[in-house]
């Protein structure tokens, strides 16, 4: 495709023609923010391009949560020119002001339509997909040979007679909170904002105490009480690690750490209480454009040429364990992998709400959360409080 030239003024202009970004002029700087720990993973993806085209590439590791300070930094020209972000956060983003529109830019084809909504906010999208990751269940084998249950009852029937006979202190480690807990609260019934088709079309209707949970409350009470989930309320999965709990909830971000620890595992999807499968939330992880950006038009063609190539979300998620949102690069991850099992299970999860009230429900719904497993109030009493509390929180009520 030839580049127009409209003028002598013009030149070193990239145009957008049919989605996609012709370069006039490559060189220059270009500063992008990402999660701690992948910079060598991105300088390593970006290296031939950068040599290639005179550019010099900044890889900061100076984000991952929120809007990493951009709706301070960005209008004071002290942001990058790109970042990187979880796709709930999109909501916020964009009404905050600080990000610019891809959807002239993103080859909406190469990612499936879930990743699409993650990144999506009033019919544009805001950021190009890199990553998919999602909780997922990871069975320690030493304690259950049988390997990863095929079933709630399954599950409940190992973990109870392990805690019964001594052998397990709990049964599920993980951290009693909203995200951690979504797949099990989606089990009895409940649900933050109604969802269709992985869109969160409705924040009016929130189903954080809905009528089916009501009425399934008491099981998780009972659950608790019988130390199938773990009271401690932590972060990391000692209990698990050190072979005295049958079941932990992990991400790709706890590979490493059970990896080093010996312990043999395996990861699956996280059984349904009321039967099936329990929905996790899926957590998209995305390149944005700074609206305050020094080079935008570099900035683009980076997102055009490497940032959507399948060997590059197949480099960065390589590095993190997680799963590639492009959809050539998900379909060389093997099967079989730990990476592979857990984009099985993302596939039949949900994206996490990318809209801005987010904020809000995590207070209520956490504190929630912390009030059941303290003891402070039964399940049912708890999430009533927060459903009430949220509703006038949002105008709701």
């Amino acid at each position: 495709m030839k580049l127009q030239r409209l003028g002598a003024g013009l030149l070193g202009v990239s145009l957008a023609i049919f989605g996609s970004i012709v370069p006039a002029q490559a060189a220059g700087t270009l500063t992008v923010w990402v999660n701690s720990g992948e910079e060598a993973a991105y300088k390593s993806a970006s290296a031939d391009w950068a040599k290639k085209n005179n550019v010099t590439l900044n890889i900061v590791a100076k984000c991952g949560l929120g809007d990493c300070g951009l709706s301070k930094l960005g209008p004071a020209g002290a942001g990058p020119d790109l970042f990187t972000a979880s796709h709930d956060n999109t909501g916020a983003l964009v009404k905050s002001g600080v990000v610019t529109s891809l959807s002239s830019v993103l080859n909406k084809n190469a990612y499936p339509a879930a990743v699409l909504s993650g990144v999506s906010f009033n019919y544009q999208q805001w950021a190009v997909p890199i990553s998919v990751s999602n909780i997922a269940l990871a069975t320690n084998t030493t304690l259950v040979p049988a390997g990863a249950p095929k079933s709630w009852k399954e599950l409940e029937t190992t973990a109870t007679s392990l805690i019964s006979s001594g052998k397990a202190s709990v049964g599920i480690v993980t951290h009693l909170d909203g995200y951690f807990m979504q797949p099990f609260f989606d089990s009895v019934g409940g649900y933050v904002f109604a969802n269709k088709n992985g869109s969160y079309i409705n924040t009016k209707q929130i189903g954080i105490y809905s009528k089916t949970l009501a009425k399934n409350a008491s099981l998780m009470d009972g659950y608790l009480s019988k130390k199938l989930f773990d009271k401690t309320n932590t972060y990391d999965a000692s209990a698990f690690t050190n072979g005295k709990a049958p079941y932990a909830v992990v991400g790709p971000w706890s590979i490493d750490g059970l990896d080093k620890a010996g312990v043999k595992y395996e990861i699956s999807g996280i059984p349904s209480i009321g039967g099936g499968t329990a929905r996790a939330f899926s957590g998209v992880t995305a390149v944005y454009l700074n609206r305050f950006a020094k080079n935008k038009f570099l900035a683009k063609q980076y997102l055009n040429e490497v940032v959507q190539t399948a060997a590059f979300s197949k480099a960065i998620t390589a590095a993190n364990n997680s799963y590639p949102a492009n959809i050539v690069a998900a379909a060389s991850v093997d099967a079989n992998s730990v990476a592979g099992k857990f984009g099985a299970y993302g596939a039949v999860c949900i994206p996490m709400p990318n809209v801005a009230e987010m904020g809000q429900v995590w207070t209520y719904w956490n504190n929630a959360f912390a009030d059941w497993a303290s003891g402070k109030a039964k399940f049912g009493a708890a999430m009533e409080s927060a459903s009430n509390n949220l509703k006038k929180a949002l105008g709701n009520s």
